[in-house]
């Protein structure tokens, strides 16, 4: 099988930091071509963004010439904006810390970490860019698009298919090749809970997330109750995917991620114990 190449770019005016990444990163030498870009300061680090697209960008938060944060202030403007970047410092305050969050930062690894902390990231990225087959149920056409467009802007890798109806989403699920089931709840005929129900009859390892404008106790238990994944009430944002991704891969949740809970009721439950 062909990957994609991975690009890296490693900022960090300390030596022995950039070391560490670099051994992190070569865990992964393996099995993934990798191309790494080492450099001591912010200023060579913008060059490189300029230059080339990078996919992940581990970024000391403290540098000479252009600090951390100002570098990935300016990634906007350059061939990396949508890059993983991972911030990496003794410590993580304001204004720095909101700065790397408002710009799209993905993580943060504290002073002194592991070459394993950095081998976790390349494999969450891995991860993120393996293509996951995804189903989406909705009766309307304009939600279902408006459903992949989100889909699309998530950090993660989706194969989009969709159906209008739980029939056809059961008929498109005996092929086997599906992975998720997003469906909406409020559909004729069979609604998303009965679906879930068949989907669970066809296999205990999909993922099963449903959509619904309601948010009632009582449809997001009956929800959990026949085996669904998660809720996703409307409107949701390509950052509630992730989340979800996250989740049903068992990731570790990142520093800058958005935090929701599958089912409200689950935080409301914590809050009345």
């Amino acid at each position: 099988m062909l990957h994609k190449m991975i690009r890296i770019l490693v900022a960090d005016d300390s030596a022995v930091a950039r070391e560490v990444v670099n051994e992190g990163i070569a865990v992964h030498r393996k099995n993934r071509y990798i191309e790494i870009d080492n450099v001591s300061n912010g200023t060579d680090a913008l060059e490189i963004l300029k230059k080339k697209q990078i996919d992940i960008a581990f970024i000391d938060v403290n540098m000479p010439g252009m600090n951390g944060h100002d570098v990935v202030a300016a990634m906007a403007e350059t061939k990396s904006h949508g890059c993983l970047v991972v911030a990496m410092s003794s410590d993580l305050r304001d204004p720095a810390e909101s700065i790397f969050r408002n710009f799209g930062a993905y993580h943060f690894l504290k002073k002194p970490f592991s070459f394993e902390d950095v081998a976790d990231v390349i494999a969450t990225y891995i991860l993120m860019t393996t293509a996951y087959p995804i189903l989406v149920v909705d009766d309307s056409a304009t939600m279902r698009k408006l459903t992949s467009k989100i889909l699309e802007a998530s950090r993660f890798n989706f194969e989009i298919s969709e159906a209008d109806s739980a029939q056809a989403a059961l008929k498109m699920l005996s092929s086997g090749k599906f992975k998720l089931v997003l469906t909406d709840f409020h559909m004729p005929g069979i609604d998303g809970i009965e679906l879930a129900g068949a989907i669970r009859d066809l296999s205990s390892k999909i993922g099963i997330y449903m959509m619904s404008t309601n948010e009632t106790s009582y449809l997001e238990r009956s929800a959990a109750f026949v085996g669904i994944s998660g809720f996703l009430k409307k409107p949701f944002t390509a950052e509630d995917i992730d989340t979800l991704m996250h989740q049903y891969l068992e990731i570790d949740a990142p520093t800058f991620g958005k935090v929701r809970e599958m089912f409200s009721f689950s935080s409301r439950d914590r809050k009345a114990s």
